[in-house]
């Protein structure tokens, strides 16, 4: 049970760390979405060049922001998760909770549905690969 439920993290961390390094190579393309659902515009609508650097700079930024949170992951996975103990849960539940609830919140009340089906992909993984080992760490210890 462990032991695949730490293969599915390994999966949700690899999809989120390839999420933001698309966003740090390729930011214009991983903010496309989010410009059109919140302007009505399309990207290419931008005039201004500086404007369209400073709004890829943002999202190469929050790419980086993201890559963090899969390193974090990385460490309470082979730290303490492999392990069974129990701030591993708590750490993922709290880092992978604010970022990929707030991720799906936010695409959602701006209407970019690119990134609320990837941002519900990712919870899936998640709450999946938190969830199948809960016994595991919450379960009756036996004396």
């Amino acid at each position: 049970m462990l032991k695949g439920a730490v293969i599915i993290l390994i999966v949700m961390l690899v999809y989120t760390g390839v999420y933001s390094l698309a966003s740090i190579i390729a930011p214009k393309a991983m903010v496309r979405s989010t410009f059109t659902a919140i302007t009505g515009k399309a990207l290419d609508s931008i005039q201004d060049a500086d404007y369209l650097k400073a709004l890829s700079e943002r999202q190469r930024n929050v790419g980086l922001y993201a890559l963090t949170t899969v390193i974090a992951g990385f460490f309470f996975l082979f730290v303490g998760f492999q392990k069974s103990q129990k701030w591993a849960w708590y750490g993922f539940l709290v880092v992978g909770g604010i970022a990929w609830l707030w991720g799906l919140i936010y695409s959602l009340v701006i209407g970019d549905g690119l990134n609320s089906l990837l941002m519900a992909i990712g919870i899936v993984i998640f709450l999946v690969g938190l969830l199948i080992p809960i016994k595991v760490f919450f379960g009756k210890k036996e004396a």
